[in-house]
Formats: structure tokens, C-alpha cells, sequence
């Protein structure tokens, strides 16, 4: 007796389902996703009651669904069955929002500006530890464990 498919899930090569829907009346057969072959298509029979936690806690190997913990934050992936940190989106957020703050801090060195001679000295220093959070928070797994210093007032 043929199962009845309640949702289609792509998985990656590592087994994480990127993607879970239900299908219309019609749906592709189990295997490389016609859309991109290094994805497999994946016939769910099961009940799911939550999406969400579905793709968060279970991954797809040898024609079995397995459960698994969930990542410990946002900049990990799923790689070789455990959880991997990606250092490098990490970074790039991190550098992205220093550059911010260092952009919305930009005015305070101005030649022009209003600032007395102590207080634009304070905002360089500050400006100089933005510049230094790569070096200074290097053990760091997530954007908000990094230490920002504080604008001064």
C-alpha cells in the first residue's frame, strides 16, 4: 500500500532540509531535485506539526530522518553531522556593524566640528577601540557577545 506524501522536504548534501512544504495535487518523485541536483527531493508521510522545529531538529541520512540538537546560534551550520560555526558570516557582521558605528561617529572629526578639543579626543579613542574588535573579541560565537566599547557623552 502507497503512503500518503503530507510533505515534501529539500535536503543539501549534508542531509539538512532546507525547505518543507506541502505539496500540490501533482509532485516530482523522491531523488535529485530537478531544480538543483545537488539537493535531494524527499517524500514525507508523517505528520508535522511544526516546520519550524522539523528543520531545526532532524536531518535527512541513509533514507531515514534523525534527530539532531538545535544549532547553537545563527551563524552555524550543518556539516558532517554536527554543527559548525561560520566564522566567516560571523565577521562580516561583526565588521559590518563596527563600520556602522564607526560611520554614524565619522562627523566627530570633522574640521569643523563643535566638539571641544577633550571631547574629540574622547570619540577618537572611541573610534580607535571600534577598530580594534576583531583583535579584541576573537573568541567570540555570536554578534551579541562582542564587547562595543559605549559613545562617549
Amino acid at each position: 500500500m502507497t503512503e500518503i506524501v503530507k510533505a515534501i522536504a529539500i535536503v543539501n548534501a549534508e542531509g539538512d532540509p532546507e525547505s518543507v512544504y506541502t505539496p500540490g495535487a501533482t509532485f516530482d518523485d523522491e531523488g535529485p531535485w530537478a531544480l538543483d541536483n545537488t539537493k535531494t527531493l524527499v517524500h514525507i508521510t508523517g505528520d508535522i506539526t511544526d516546520v519550524t522545529a522539523f528543520r531545526e531538529l532532524t536531518y535527512y541520512k541513509d533514507g531515514k530522518w534523525i534527530s539532531r540538537s538545535k544549532a547553537p546560534g545563527p551563524y552555524y551550520y550543518w556539516k558532517d553531522e554536527d554543527w559548525v560555526l561560520d566564522s566567516t558570516k560571523l565577521w562580516q557582521d561583526i565588521r559590518e556593524e563596527r563600520n556602522k558605528r564607526l560611520f554614524f561617529s565619522d562627523w566627530t572629526q570633522l574640521p569643523d566640528c563643535k566638539l571641544s578639543i577633550t571631547k574629540q579626543g574622547e570619540w577618537t579613542e572611541y573610534r580607535q577601540v571600534l577598530r580594534g574588535i576583531p583583535a579584541t573579541n576573537n573568541g567570540v560565537k555570536h554578534l551579541n557577545e562582542v564587547v562595543w566599547p559605549d559613545e562617549p557623552s
